[in-house]
């Protein structure tokens, strides 16, 4: 087969990867399928093949597709690079972030590797390093759309706030129809009271998405807290014609009534928002337990936040919002202390959201999990007490502590739990 036909089937399969259409690449590739001599066609064969593999739910075929090739050319950026994507696919984020380290150091100015490997220590929290790297892809020439996005959503995480903001500006300048990001950077300006600002940015969100939910509902809470109730109502408004079936509706109508002063009916209104919650809604139900959680712990409902917790915990949904406003009624407040990432090991029971070893069989049987903890304690022994204590409360058997994957210092902290870790790695033990 003549090299300039491979070469522009492997440039078609690139495309249609980029454009998200993953299917149609592995059929495009299997045009050169077996025929293929070139070192460097094959190592972009095998890349593009085992990336589309891992975009289609595959990985397990991904990582056979790359090994034998990874053999062959184990200095191989592009491969370690792909090799990096698929692990982090699988939620394997230390096995990912080993390989497009490797890949850097052999290629260290490539663009790609260090904005993929910033999106590893962001999925790992790591945000200062994310930051850091996301800063070094951008002089090197990454794309500025998706690296830019993805560095002020890692310094939103890291409580950078202006930061943030000047990195949201700097994208908008280059994307302004990005009604999503209006709405991040007014959300931004509202947590810093900076209520006119926020109201431009919410209004130049409408002008580009005038349905959407979040803008509605977030322009409402805003209009909340810069005290102009009519604004608010009129939000509401728009939120019940556009979004009639869903929490958010019913969360704003009773931040106004708290606002109004009618505490009372604030609880009616979250308790039916809680009960409609739809199950298989995992970013509503997060949403609507943060808010409900944070109106419970202001009003000293101790019962009803142990229960909102327990349930939370029941749904996977233990968030930081979540747990911030639980411990910040029920912790011990500490000038200085350390924030902990403890991974704990228990009896498998149903209800988990699972991941899975590689080349494990997703059927089970399991009889063990794994799950990374979060907590903010003055020690290593506090911590170990509090995560134990806490699962154990929360129905869990069978514990013991695997290692401590992280630690950092914190200051005028509460102490408890910070945060619990969605998923949980599940295993088949003798």
């Amino acid at each position: 087969m003549e090299p300039e036909y491979v070469d522009s089937v492997l440039d078609r399969a690139s495309r249609l990867l980029e454009a998200g259409r993953p299917a149609e690449t592995l059929r495009c590739l299997d045009e050169v399928a077996g025929q293929l001599f070139d070192c460097d066609a094959r190592i972009e064969y095998g890349a593009l093949r085992a990336y589309a593999l891992s975009e289609m739910g595959q990985s397990d075929a991904a990582l056979q597709t790359l090994e034998p090739l990874l053999e062959e050319f184990p200095e191989s950026p592009r491969l370690l690079g792909t090799l990096g994507i698929v692990l982090s696919g699988t939620n394997d984020l230390e096995s990912a972030r080993d390989a497009f380290e490797t890949a850097l150091r052999l290629d260290p100015d490539d663009a790609t590797l260090l904005a993929n490997l910033a999106l590893v220590y962001e999925k790992m929290r790591d945000y200062a390093t994310a930051v850091r790297l996301y800063d070094r892809a951008l002089e090197r020439g990454a794309d500025l759309d998706w690296a830019l996005e993805r560095k002020a959503a890692a310094l939103i995480e890291a409580g950078d706030a202006p930061a943030a903001k000047t990195t949201l500006k700097r994208y908008l300048s280059l994307l302004p129809d990005a009604a999503a990001q209006w709405i991040s950077l007014a959300i931004l300006h509202s947590d810093d009271a900076e209520y006119d600002e926020a109201f431009a940015a919410y209004g130049r969100a409408a002008q580009l998405d005038a349905d959407s939910p979040a803008l509605r509902l977030n322009w409402g809470v805003t209009a909340v807290r810069a005290g102009d109730p009519p604004l608010a109502r009129e939000q509401l408004a728009h939120l019940r014609r556009v979004d009639p079936h869903s929490s958010r509706p019913l969360l704003l109508e009773a931040f106004i009534l708290e606002e109004q002063g009618d505490v009372r009916a604030a609880l009616r209104v979250y308790l039916r928002a809680l009960r409609g919650l739809a199950p298989d809604n995992a970013v509503e139900q997060a949403y609507a337990f943060e808010m409900a959680m944070d109106f419970f712990a202001r009003h000293k409902l101790r019962v009803r936040c142990e229960r909102l917790l327990a349930r939370a915990y029941a749904a996977n949904a233990c968030t930081v919002e979540l747990c911030e406003a639980y411990r910040e009624l029920t912790g011990e407040y500490l000038g200085h202390g350390y924030w902990f990432n403890v991974i704990v090991e228990g009896d498998y029971r149903d209800g988990l959201c699972e991941v899975y070893e590689r080349g494990a069989d997703r059927h089970g049987p399991f009889t063990r999990f794994q799950r990374s903890y979060q907590v903010v304690a003055r020690d290593h022994d506090e911590a170990v007490a509090v995560v134990l204590a806490f699962a154990r409360r929360m129905g869990e058997a069978g514990l013991s502590v695997c290692e401590f994957a992280r630690e950092e210092t914190l200051d005028d902290v509460y102490t408890g739990i910070y945060e619990v870790e969605r998923e949980s790695l599940v295993l088949a033990r003798a």
